[in-house]
């Protein structure tokens, strides 16, 4: 009786791992949340090579933490985010609006089951953005969101993303 209440129980974990797992799995690197209008810059975009200097914190408090955030190769980082958790640069997409170069960027932290989505506008040598963090775990998923601002770093081109 036992084993068999054991084998039902596990079937029934597996499958709800996968309901809950699933649809993260498998990820590639070009693979990005989408916005209508947005483009995929490839190899390389507009934003390439710019470096910006600022800070970011909990939606609606203050930002409290120094970040960088760096734009190279069709890539985007924040330098806080991988130092905390080896967030990696990853592809971003962007399109053209009246409030400047828009930005959409997904990274996931390769040691927990953690996304951050960077959403972000790029103006007048400054950025300003919200980032959305998730954790899940098989039993509850946590989401914050942060603000994030900043100014371009002046001689910030032709940056290469270090590893």
């Amino acid at each position: 009786m036992f084993s068999r209440f054991a084998a039902i129980l596990a079937i029934g974990c597996g499958v709800a791992l996968m309901a809950v797992y699933g649809p993260t799995l498998g990820t590639s690197r070009g693979e990005q949340p989408a916005i209508d209008g947005m483009k995929s810059v490839g190899e390389s975009g507009p934003l390439d090579g710019m470096k910006f200097v600022g800070e970011l914190g909990p939606e609606g408090k203050p930002k409290d933490v120094t970040d960088v955030f760096v734009f190279a190769q069709g890539d985007f980082v924040s330098e806080e985010c991988r130092a905390r958790c080896n967030y990696p640069a990853r592809p971003y997409l962007i399109r053209e609006t009246d409030a400047g170069t828009e930005f959409l960027s997904n990274t996931k932290c390769p040691t927990k089951n953690a996304e951050i989505t960077w959403h972000g506008t790029v103006k007048d040598g400054r950025i300003k953005g919200i980032a959305t963090w998730t954790v899940r775990r098989w039993y509850w998923t946590m989401t914050n969101t942060f603000e994030f601002a900043g100014k371009l770093e002046k001689g910030s081109n032709n940056l290469a993303i270090a590893d």
